[in-house]
């Protein structure tokens, strides 16, 4: 975890999916936002990485980043002005294109995550630094 500008981030390993508002109190309530993006390398199915932004207790997008209708949220979903703008850029993208492999849809989805929401991460401090750490444990 750590700080960037006005930005905290968090990058994880494993599920703790009640924080980000499937139960209990969710880390995005009063008022913040909560950007999620999620691999689950080590499930055994193909699983796409997914994006969830939530604002104040709200589902504002969510889409998994190969666009694949086979899986939930094949396209974005969510508050419907956030949304309808992040499918605009998706399409402005070229995307969804069913001849593209699944790796450049990812890269394409995730520029287009990061432009229409100006997310970024220090890419060198992530990679080359010792980031702090916090075990979370099931009460």
């Amino acid at each position: 975890h750590g700080e960037l500008d006005e930005w905290s981030y968090v990058i994880k390993y494993g599920g703790w999916q009640g924080e980000f508002g499937h139960g209990g109190r969710p880390v995005d309530r009063g008022g913040l936002h909560v950007f999620h993006l999620e691999y689950e390398e080590e499930n055994g199915k193909p699983l796409p990485p997914r994006f969830t932004y939530r604002h104040d207790e709200n589902l504002m997008c969510e889409f998994n980043l190969h666009l694949d209708g086979s899986w939930a949220h094949g396209s974005p979903e969510g508050d419907p002005e956030v949304a309808a703008a992040v499918r605009e850029r998706l399409t402005a993208a070229g995307l969804p294109d069913d001849d593209l492999d699944r790796r450049a849809v990812h890269r394409a989805c995730l520029e287009v995550v990061q432009r229409h929401f100006g997310l970024t991460l220090p890419r060198e401090r992530i990679l080359a630094d010792t980031l702090p750490t916090l075990l979370l444990t099931a009460p």
